[in-house]
């Protein structure tokens, strides 16, 4: 627990410093000392500032998910000595034998940004290597493929064509949820006007999947 706590400590006083200064200006000198904690206290938990963020993000959507979803659905990385290995990221929803619904997991997702919008506004105009955006997009790249040999069973796709599907999707609903984050001056939800195309992106695979198998077989 005293863990846990320290963590939100290091958390919330990053969030405060981030609403007058620019994050890729903000040090782990600046988080510490808000936070009154030492140097050695924060790379006990964090490899540096990314990590962090990265973490108040996956504790935002874990608690997202955790509410929306049965435990049998959620899904996690492997278990490693990363504080967000310990949190889920994604949740599994089977709509039929070839089918995923993805929309509830798209609401979490949006939810988890919108709960922290300043913040997550002003991190995500950060497009760097070692972003969040990036973090983001290595995290949901292999869910996306696995997805696809899922919603593909027990049919034929090269693992090149795969593989530009899982780019192609995750930097979609990524690029979506980023851009409309980033809008200024404007608190328009993320998912507005979704509507019955909240699972756009699983509809659209599958979809897309459909036609290449029928054109394999004329």
């Amino acid at each position: 627990m005293a863990s846990q706590e320290t963590m939100l400590e290091l958390a919330e006083a990053l969030i405060d410093i981030v609403k007058e200064k620019d994050p890729a200006k903000v040090s782990v000198s600046d988080i510490i000392a808000v936070a009154g904690k030492n140097r050695k206290t924060f790379y006990y938990h964090f490899m540096d500032k990314n990590h962090l963020i990265a973490w108040i993000f996956r504790s935002e959507l874990a608690k997202e998910l955790s509410s929306r979803f049965s435990e049998d659905q959620l899904v996690y990385e492997p278990k490693t000595n990363d504080p967000c290995s310990t949190l889920p990221y994604y949740a599994f929803v089977k709509r039929g034998v070839r089918s995923i619904d993805g929309a509830e997991f798209f609401r979490a997702f949006a939810s988890s940004l919108e709960n922290r919008r300043d913040f997550f506004s002003r991190i995500l105009r950060n497009r760097s290597s070692d972003g969040l955006y990036e973090y983001l997009y290595k995290l949901y790249l292999p869910a996306m493929r696995s997805d696809i040999v899922f919603i593909l069973s027990n049919r034929h796709l090269k693992s090149e064509s795969i593989d530009f599907l899982a780019e192609f999707y995750t930097d979609a609903f990524l690029s979506f949820m980023s851009r409309r984050m980033c809008i200024t001056g404007t608190q328009k939800p993320l998912l507005e006007g979704s509507g019955s195309f909240a699972n756009l992106i699983h509809e659209s695979l599958e979809n897309q999947i459909k036609e290449q198998q029928l054109k394999r077989m004329l």
